[in-house]
């Protein structure tokens, strides 16, 4: 059978930016053929945690809700074979105690960087993910890649260096084609289509077909478009972590773009 997607909505987090605050969602993936079973990264803290470790207010997050997430489409903990972690920051690589027995699939270099991180983005590595993935026995608990792999028939990861230095999406092919799910290599659909207006509450006509960059990233702007185009040119469509507007069933949900808002 071909690999079908759940997105499992997993957080939100209110997020300071300037003078406001930005509701940012957190999702995990549930990739399976019906037979496999495997999880694209695995969520941040709970709410007492985050607040504790970063300050930042959050509605969800922990073991808890994702045991829920998991349940809501039919699957426990224990059915899960395969982490795979996108990177290693503190909302995608948390609650990895859930899956003792699965092996988690991660770029040598994200590893690397975990220990020595760009300074910017110290505040986001946790000391108890960095040990939570170490601990892992190798190879049957821990998977260390280097580069781009075909992981299984349908499952390719793609090194994608921007965000982080060991950043990865996962493209999987399904029914109707192939879908990236690129994690924070461009977090939103705006990362993705600045000019589009279905994509962008401000589009950037001048960028044309062009990417936008987050604007954490430990690369430079070209290494991190150069990513994304490579993306795009092995999938159909993408799916990025922090946007609310992404398909929640794969392939029955299917689009490049979201639908424009509603006026007003």
């Amino acid at each position: 059978m071909p690999f079908r997607i759940h997105t499992l909505h997993l957080a939100d987090l209110m997020v300071p930016w300037a003078h406001a605050v930005i509701k940012e969602p957190v999702h995990a993936w549930l990739v399976t053929d019906g037979a496999t079973k495997i999880l694209v990264d695995s969520g941040g803290p709970g709410p007492a945690e985050m607040k504790r470790r970063l300050s930042v207010d959050a509605v969800g997050g922990g073991t808890e809700t994702l045991v829920e997430r998991l349940a809501a489409v039919g699957t426990r903990p224990d059915e899960i074979g395969t982490v795979i972690l996108t990177h290693l920051h503190f909302d995608h690589a948390w609650n990895l105690e859930l899956f003792p027995g699965a092996q988690l699939v991660v770029q040598r270099d994200e590893v690397f960087h975990a220990v020595d991180p760009t300074p910017t983005q110290r505040i986001y590595y946790l000391r108890e993910t960095l040990s939570a993935v170490l601990g892992r026995k190798r190879p049957s608990g821990l998977r260390l890649v280097d580069g781009d792999v075909e992981l299984m028939p349908g499952i390719e990861l793609v090194k994608a260096p921007g965000h982080t230095p060991g950043m990865q999406a996962v493209v999987v092919t399904t029914e109707r084609g192939r879908v990236a799910l690129v994690s924070d290599c461009g977090d939103s659909y705006a990362n993705w289509y600045p000019a589009n207006p279905n994509a962008a509450a401000r589009p950037m006509r001048y960028m044309g077909e062009d990417f936008l960059p987050g604007t954490i990233r430990s690369e430079s702007e070209r290494v991190y478009a150069d990513s994304m185009r490579r993306i795009l040119q092995r999938a159909d469509i993408v799916v990025p972590a922090h946007d609310e507007r992404i398909p929640k069933s794969i392939p029955e949900e299917w689009f490049a773009v979201p639908a424009a808002p509603p006026p007003g």
